[in-house]
């Protein structure tokens, strides 16, 4: 049986996003880049919810 991980931005009161949808609180360089990238490396399988489905969907179509 394989692994579970979550790997999510996420505040301290469980949120990920502000009152008007703001993500700008998440800083993102390319140690992160490069950290996501050897994770899913390793990956066969991703869960997105709607809207970062969305991003990624966009971003899947591009590479």
């Amino acid at each position: 049986m394989g692994n579970i991980i979550s790997c999510k931005p996420i505040t301290l009161d469980g949120f990920i996003a502000g009152p008007n949808g703001e993500t700008n609180w998440i800083s993102i360089n390319q140690d992160i880049f490069d950290h996501v990238e050897q994770r899913i490396s390793k990956t066969n399988t991703a869960l997105y919810g709607k809207t970062t489905y969305g991003m990624m969907e966009v971003y899947c179509q591009a590479v």
